[in-house]
């Protein structure tokens, strides 16, 4: 609850942030000299150039072009005039340095370089017009007018928009960009501790200007949904500004990693140390689980989930949760009440996912969360199993027979059928839904019938589908009874690409678009040998949480695959 909600909210204050930035009058930024001591507010790093050029190289190989590296080379140096290779120092990162001496934004970009002048004639075979400023800057009159301002120091050259941003440069910037890419190719961070205080509290003013904006009685909304709506969205702004408050900062990272044959990008949040946003995180430190057995590494997709915060440090948080859980379940009554006419079997299903809601909503209250799922897919067969942690599973139950009471109204209601099957003690109902003759896919995958079981237990839910649907949940039952309170990340998914690709060109109609989509699945299936994955890992570090996100090689290889076939049909198309 905790980790989904935060990166929501993230998203936005770091948006807020950046606008101030970019917004900032350059009238405010050119005034005086810095009033007080430099703090860096944002760094943009990126790469050396043979680090950069290494890596567009093997990007190139993937889609067949392996002389992508030396276009690359090629371009800058017909754009250079021969001088920007020789001009750039290859084995230094470059970027953009912003600081702020309290009061305003001083940003400076920073280029590695072995022969400045060079780059100043490049300038120049472009019509721009050098000439010396004060301090030993250069002063850059591009055509379009604008001025670009130039200082070169310890083998860096400093560009800015402004000469204020030049009059006290940063401190070892090769030493920081270094530190901030790392082993990315690119990569952005902001403190926002070190974000003025005027401009934290007008970044917060203006979303509560918009939120407001945003805040009119819908038409088709009640009194007391709009006032809940009202109620929900003042505790997500308080939220907000408590998050925004004790953040320390973000950071984002991509790369491409040639040697491991993958690209991956880093999210990370990290909150000042003693907040109470650090200490929640804290509180999260070490995830395990019970159902080990549902994260399976040969499906076609899987997922598991893992979180044990302290209530306590929740208590401020409950009554947005509360407030967006009743949001949530209005809306789904409302659309109950647009698309079932009969009025008992309405309120039927409107019992029953009212007790779904209680179950869900305790179970959250109590701050522990655990369960995991895995889809296993081929061209003829899909089955999906999950386990839950549930706090009070009387109420899935209870929920499923008022289902059934509503369900009871439509003749094609074959019934559920209870206490079909027990294992572990866990109890199983069963139902079987019918597959329209029409649906071609779903009938390749499920046959004529779609099984569907319900497994309940004292602490647990499981759902499972498709085909053999109980035996697959009753192996995951088992696996993760031989493997409780299991160490993992408190979250992590795995999406396969062949199985998917396979049954995507079983089914696709289209024939040029099943010919591509066959091309990259017999790849695939021939070439890739189980590095096919994209994978998302949320981990906890000291004071906050990191996202990894990566695709392996044959994901990699199987776009490449799709663009030159893609390209092969343009092609023959333009020759008929």
């Amino acid at each position: 609850m905790r980790t989904v909600h935060c990166r929501r909210l993230l998203w936005v204050a770091m948006l807020a942030v950046c606008g101030l930035v970019v917004y900032q009058p350059l009238a405010a930024i050119a005034q005086t000299e810095p009033a007080s001591e430099l703090k860096n507010v944002a760094v943009v790093a990126g790469a050396p150039y043979e680090k950069l050029i290494s890596d567009i190289t093997f990007i190139g190989s993937l889609g067949g072009k392996p002389e992508l590296g030396q276009m690359v080379e090629g371009g800058l140096a017909f754009f250079t005039q021969g001088k920007g290779a020789t001009a750039l120092d290859k084995k230094q990162a470059w970027g953009v340095i912003v600081q702020t001496d309290g009061a305003n934004f001083l940003p400076v970009g920073c280029l590695p370089v072995v022969k400045p002048n060079d780059l100043l004639e490049v300038a120049k075979a472009f019509g721009s017009e050098i000439k010396d400023g004060e301090n030993g800057t250069k002063e850059i009159k591009l055509p379009n007018q604008k001025t670009i301002f130039v200082k070169t120091d310890n083998g860096m050259a400093f560009l800015a928009m402004s000469p204020a941003s030049l009059a006290k440069l940063p401190a070892d910037p090769k030493q920081l960009l270094t530190k901030i890419v790392g082993d990315y190719d690119i990569t952005a961070h902001v403190s926002l501790k070190n974000v003025p205080e005027m401009y934290r509290q007008f970044a917060l003013q203006a979303m509560q200007a918009g939120v407001q904006q945003g805040m009119k009685k819908k038409d088709d909304e009640s009194d007391e949904q709009y006032a809940e709506r009202q109620k929900m969205t003042e505790a997500q702004m308080a939220q907000m500004s408590r998050m925004i408050n004790e953040m320390d900062s973000l950071t984002f990272g991509w790369a491409v990693d040639a040697q491991q044959q993958r690209t991956y990008a880093d999210f990370s949040y990290v909150f000042l140390p003693d907040s109470k946003m650090a200490k929640q995180m804290a509180a999260y430190s070490s995830p395990t689980t019970n159902f080990a057995g549902f994260y399976q590494p040969d499906a076609a997709a899987t997922i598991t989930f893992a979180a044990k915060g302290d209530p306590s440090l929740m208590a401020e948080d409950m009554a947005q949760f509360e407030a967006s859980m009743k949001s949530a379940l209005q809306q789904v009554n409302g659309e109950i009440e647009k698309k079932v006419d009969d009025a008992e079997a309405r309120e039927a299903l409107k019992a029953a996912v009212a007790d779904w809601f209680g179950a869900l909503e305790a179970t959250l209250k109590t701050g522990e969360m655990d369960g995991g799922a895995a889809v296993q897919l081929s061209s003829d067969s899909l089955t999906a199993i999950a386990g839950v942690h549930v706090v009070d599973t009387a109420k899935i139950e209870s929920g499923l027979k008022k289902l059934e009471e509503a369900a009871k109204k439509s003749p094609k209601f074959p019934g559920i059928q209870w206490n079909a099957a027990e294992h572990a003690g866990v109890k199983f109902h069963t139902l079987t839904v019918p597959v329209p003759d029409g649906e071609k896919g779903p009938r390749q995958l499920f046959g004529d019938k779609l099984d569907v079981a319900v497994g309940i237990s004292d602490k647990a839910a499981y759902f499972a589908l498709g085909k053999n649907n109980i035996e697959a949940v009753n192996k995951a039952i088992d696996a993760s009874a031989a493997s409780p309170g299991k160490s993992v990340p408190p979250f992590e998914l795995a999406v396969s690409l062949g199985p998917i690709m396979e049954v995507a060109a079983a089914q696709a109609e289209d024939g040029k678009q099943k010919e591509i989509v066959q091309k990259v699945a017999d790849y695939l299936k021939s070439q890739a040998q189980g590095r096919d994955h994209v994978r998302a890992v949320g981990q906890i570090i000291p004071n906050g949480l990191k996202y990894h996100v990566e695709a392996e090689e044959g994901v990699l290889k199987a776009i490449g695959t799709a663009a030159t076939a893609a390209q092969q049909q343009k092609m023959q198309a333009q020759q008929q």
